[in-house]
């Protein structure tokens, strides 16, 4: 692929979560290549925790995990207020092919849905999209 079509991505802070290692690690590796700065976890449950010290820019979360699903967890997200992280954007990602998939993930709060095998720079395009909405948004609270 030509490297221009890859985003840049320098300056978001996209958190992971995914209970498939290999997922975690591919997806580190390509929003890395794009110059994100990456935090990957293996589970929802954590990530709410690490949120009551630090905000990502970014969410990108598995549907289907054991414990916490990715449904559930971006459920918990939309209930915080906005300044504990409650309208951080979330991609949700899966395996499942089914159209009932992503209507479930768009009423949970997820922003877009991605299906696997994942085209890496696609998600890193639509990463870019949706972190550039968050950067306007921001920009004119301030």
């Amino acid at each position: 692929m030509a490297p221009d079509r890859w985003p840049d991505l320098k300056g978001v802070h996209v958190v992971v979560i995914d209970d498939d290692d290999d997922s975690c690690r591919l997806l580190e590796q390509a929003l890395n290549y794009c110059g994100a700065l990456v935090t990957v976890f293996s589970s929802a449950e954590a990530v709410l925790e690490v949120m009551n010290e630090y905000l990502p820019t970014l969410i990108i979360s598995d549907l289907s995990m054991p414990g916490m699903t990715g449904v559930e967890f971006v459920r918990r997200v939309r209930e915080r207020p906005v300044e504990k992280g409650g309208l951080i954007p979330a991609i949700a990602v899966t395996a499942r092919y089914e159209d009932c998939a992503a209507v479930i993930a768009r009423a949970a709060g997820f922003e877009a849905y991605v299906t696997k095998p994942i085209k890496f720079v696609t998600l890193c395009m639509l990463v870019d999209h949706i972190a550039g909405i968050k950067r306007e948004r921001d920009d004119s609270a301030a």
